[in-house]
């Protein structure tokens, strides 16, 4: 009685651990499983597959193999430069100014004045020439202008910024100040507000009387104790010498910060305290907006912004001009022409030029000018998706077809099908060590009795993975074991 207790037990653990192969099983190909054929046969030394099992387990390969590729739908990003162009535009010694109708993909807002946000890109086609002996359009000096307002001056600075201009010293000169703001923000008792180079400290905070005590920090290290109340105004600056100070106003300091801004603050720091209350755990906050400016460029008349490009500041109308500058007497500034191919680059991030449309004679040579165009290189970024193959193949078919006698132990990120019975394939002495003889020669009586089997078994390294046993009575029945596994997949 307790010998058939016994063998219950047995017969149904094994039920548990040896059910058949899943039929809708995903996930195997060549990339992620390695098939073990048996090796019983020893010619001159040398382990060689069975023949007929060597078939089978090759048949098998080449399936996997195939497994591992599917269609699939791939998403990707991808840029590609496009060539924008205006339309061909007559030399009649006119002023031109660039327009959307003449270029509808010009990518920047282009005026005839330059009010709000437009620009404007205008030749004097009186100063651009056509020179026959080098068979070349020639651009003579101020022959390119681009005219900005403070809205859309084009430097890239990073942000937000401000721009400002005033007669320094006889000279027109512009400031471009980094620009930061924060409206109701609320730090508590003990908080810092770090701000550029400046560092605000809570150090108290009187609720009954809407103030508090602050340690003050300055960009230089110089730390003072001050005093701020609700809604004063407090201007904290280094100006254009390096000197710093800390002011105070009843009033939105509008003409003080004008006056900083425009005589060329290093920065300037504007913090209004705006309310004082208990918050959360009854901590003291205070609610606070501030605005912060930090010069990063500086530019004044006739400097030069890039290459050839010179600035024109005006401010008195608040306008500021990039213009073509040619002086033959100064080697940085020499005659400037564009051939067949060539273009005149804009000093702009916009990819703009200017290329001559030339006419020829009947051999091909240059004889004039027809006219001009504007063009635009920009990349185009868009989403694509396509239906491809998806592949997952192993790159050496050696590491995915192996002999029994190299399989020394189960690996923890391969699946591990294995080709024939235990009388040819020596692997089964692994089974047994892995899972125990009970196991597999439960797995043996079923050969024996069915003709094959098709078994899956758990990868105790990991279980994400499994192991197959194809096996028959005989080569026959190994196929068979084989081509049914193929067909349940």
């Amino acid at each position: 009685m307790k010998k058939a207790l016994a063998l219950f037990v047995s017969l149904t653990i094994l039920g548990l651990l040896l059910t058949p192969i899943n039929a809708v099983i995903t996930g195997i190909n060549s990339a992620n499983t390695v098939i073990v054929l048996p090796t019983t046969k020893i010619v001159n030394g040398v382990p060689l597959h069975i023949g007929e099992d060597a078939i089978t387990g090759s048949r098998l390969g080449a399936f996997l193999v195939l497994r591992g590729i599917s269609q699939g739908t791939y998403t990707t990003t991808v840029s590609v430069p496009v060539e924008y162009h205006s339309v061909v535009i007559p030399d009649e010694n006119q002023i031109y100014k660039l327009n959307p109708i003449d270029m509808p993909d010009v990518g920047v807002n282009v005026s005839d004045v330059p009010v709000g946000h437009a620009v404007v890109v205008q030749v004097d086609f009186s100063r651009v020439e056509f020179n026959s002996t080098n068979g070349m359009a020639e651009f003579l000096d101020r022959s390119v202008e681009i005219i900005f307002n403070e809205n859309t001056t084009p430097l890239d600075i990073g942000g937000d910024y401000k721009v400002v201009s005033a007669t320094i010293d006889g000279k027109d000169t512009m400031y471009f100040y980094a620009y930061l703001e924060a409206d109701s923000e609320s730090s508590s008792l003990g908080d810092s507000i770090v701000v550029g180079g400046w560092k605000i400290k809570l150090l108290d905070i009187n609720l009954d009387v809407s103030k508090m005590l602050i340690e003050l920090t300055y960009p230089s290290g110089l730390i003072k104790t001050k005093t701020m109340s609700e809604d004063k105004y407090y201007v904290m600056y280094v100006d254009t010498n390096g000197a710093e100070d800390f002011e105070e106003y009843d009033t939105y300091p509008s003409a003080r910060i004008n006056e900083l801004l425009e005589t060329g603050a290093k920065n300037v720091f504007l913090f209004t305290p705006t309310d004082f209350f208990v918050g959360i755990n009854n901590a003291q906050m205070v609610t606070y907006d501030y605005w912060y400016y930090e010069k990063v460029k500086q530019y004044s008349d006739g400097d030069v912004y890039k290459g050839q490009w010179i600035w024109d500041i005006d401010p008195d109308n608040g306008l500021y001009t990039l213009y073509l500058h040619v002086n033959e007497s100064l080697e940085s500034f020499p005659r400037v022409f564009i051939g067949s191919g060539d273009a005149l680059e804009l000093p702009t991030d916009w990819g703009l030029e200017i290329m001559a449309v030339f006419q020829r004679d009947e051999n091909g040579g240059i004889v004039g000018v027809e006219g001009y165009r504007f063009v635009r290189v920009a990349t185009v970024t868009r989403t694509v998706s396509v239906i491809a193959p998806k592949v997952e193949a192993t790159d050496d078919v050696y590491d995915f077809i192996i002999e029994d006698t190299d399989l020394t132990s189960l690996p923890s990120d391969k699946n591990v099908i294995i080709i024939g019975g235990w009388v040819s394939n020596k692997a089964w002495e692994l089974l047994e060590q892995v899972y125990g003889t009970n196991i597999v020669d439960a797995i043996k009586a079923e050969v024996e009795q069915k003709g094959y089997v098709i078994k899956e078994l758990d990868n105790p390294n990991n279980p994400q993975y499994k192991v197959i046993i194809l096996a028959g009575k005989t080569y026959e029945e190994t196929r068979l074991a084989v081509e049914t596994f193929m067909e349940e997949m």
